[in-house]
This record gives C-alpha cells, structure tokens and sequence, in this order.
C-alpha cells in the first residue's frame, strides 16, 4: 500500500455506496471517505477512531473497490494543520467516534454514511465538537428531536470525560382514583408488534446488542457478522457471538441476545 497514493472509487466501489450488498459498516464509511483527493495516509488518519484502518482500506483495494489515481497529484501538507490531538485527547475523540458512529448507524440506517464521514475527518477536540453539533442539528431536522437531544447528552458527556447519562425511565403515571361511578369496560392490550423477520434485521440487532454490551471488545465478532454472505454462515456466527457474551456479559445477556436474534432471523 502506498501512502502518498491518492485512491478513488472503482466502479465496483460506487456501486456498493449505491447497493451496500457486499461491505460491512466499517469498510462502508472508510469507502464513503475515498473522494480522489486525499492520500491513503490521510486517509488512516481520519479513520483512526475504526479498529485496525490500515486492514479495512487493505480490503478496499484487494477487493477493487478502490483504486490509486495516477492522474491524481496528492495535496502538500499545509503548513497551518491543525496540530495532532493530546493522546488522552485522542482516547476521548476515539470513544466519541465510535459512540456516534453506532448512534448514527441505529438511528438513521443508510442516511447515516455522509455525517459518519464528516465525523471521521476531524482532527482536533474544537473541530469535534462542531461537528457534533452539526450532526445533532441535522438529526433533530429529521424530525427526531429526541433522539437528538439524547445522542448531544451522551457526546457532551464523553468529550468532558464524564460518565455517560443513565437511559431515561418513564415517568409513573399517577395513581387511579379510589373509586369511579362508571368504569369503562377492561380492553385488551394490543399484542406487541414483532420484528419483521430478515437476515438484515437480524444482523442490525445483533450489532447494536453487541457493541452495547461489549464495547470494543465485540468488534470481531461484529465484523464477522458482517462478513457472512449466507444464513448458515449468519447463524454460525450469531451463535459465537452468544457464547461470547455469556462469558463477558453473563448468563441473562446471551440470552436476552439469543431470544432476539430467533425473532429477527428468517427460517432455513
């Protein structure tokens, strides 16, 4: 791999930005970061807050997904760079990062690429906190204003170093008067509505529940997920996911994580 190559999409690469039928998360937002401009060494630069960014655009050239441009002169270094973050900055931006990243991925789906892109460009702890708040502005212009508030709760949290707000619980109604002259009758409760059942349903959950109870350390097992082309293969791999987190979560985690992952996959 050259460094000071400047790489561009391929054919290939622009047809998976459009599909996203082959790459998984990860390789998907190095992908969107490819724009002929900028070196594979900026590149990993930006990408630094992703586990092992030299194999993931290792994998986007083997594959063909992207391709040094030749034509393409890369951009001398300026000499008004902004300077390389503190390290223990850099240990806040990372977490940052990630946080927002999976955020966005749960929250938004496919919208969510072009925002983890810009995310993944900033360099400084200023230049971070801008764009969080773009993307906390541009979450509630979705029309998910709450969801806004709760991602800006937890980013603020994590670039102050504080522990991350505790999930908010449901305010208790008050209680029922003592007596009323004419009780309606009793309704039944809507059953609650189930997951529609496919392997990207199940491969969405899976991801959420193990980086959620995992952190980094499910990152392997949530590329593996990603990996499988096939519902045996899906299947395998969900299970050692299981296995794992009823040894670093406990017990009722796995199977809290077995019970969701057979409503959301699809029968053989």
């Amino acid at each position: 791999m050259d460094l000071k190559a400047v790489y561009k999409k391929t054919q290939k690469g622009l047809e998976e930005m459009a599909q996203r039928t082959v790459l998984g998360m990860r390789e998907r937002t190095l992908l969107v970061m490819v724009d002929g401009k900028t070196t594979a060494a900026e590149l990993l630069a930006r990408a630094q807050h992703m586990p092992d960014p030299q194999g993931l655009l290792a994998k986007l050239i083997e594959g063909g997904f992207i391709a040094a441009d030749a034509s393409a002169a890369p951009a001398t270094a300026a000499a008004s760079a902004p300077a390389a973050a503190a390290p223990q900055d850099q240990r806040i931006m990372q977490d940052t990062m990630r946080y927002a990243e999976r955020f966005l991925d749960e929250v938004l789906g496919p919208e969510a690429d072009l925002l983890a892109e810009a995310i993944g460009r900033c360099k400084t702890m200023p230049e971070l906190r801008t764009r969080l708040e773009k993307t906390r502005d541009a979450i509630a212009g979705m029309g998910k204003k709450r969801r806004a508030e709760e991602f800006w709760a937890n980013v603020e949290a994590r670039l102050e170093g504080r522990p991350p707000p505790a999930p908010a619980t449901p305010a208790v109604p008050p209680p029922a008067p003592a007596a009323s002259p004419a009780p309606p009758p009793p309704v039944q409760p809507a059953p609650a509505a189930q997951p529609q059942p496919s392997v990207q349903e199940a491969v969405r959950f899976a991801r959420r529940f193990v980086l959620d109870a995992l952190g980094p350390q499910g990152d392997a097992l949530v590329e593996a997920i990603e990996k499988c082309r096939t519902l045996p293969e899906l299947r395998l791999a969900l299970g050692k996911c299981r296995d794992a987190l009823q040894v670093g979560a406990g017990k009722r985690k796995a199977e809290e994580f077995w019970s969701g992952v057979e409503q959301r996959l699809p029968e053989a």
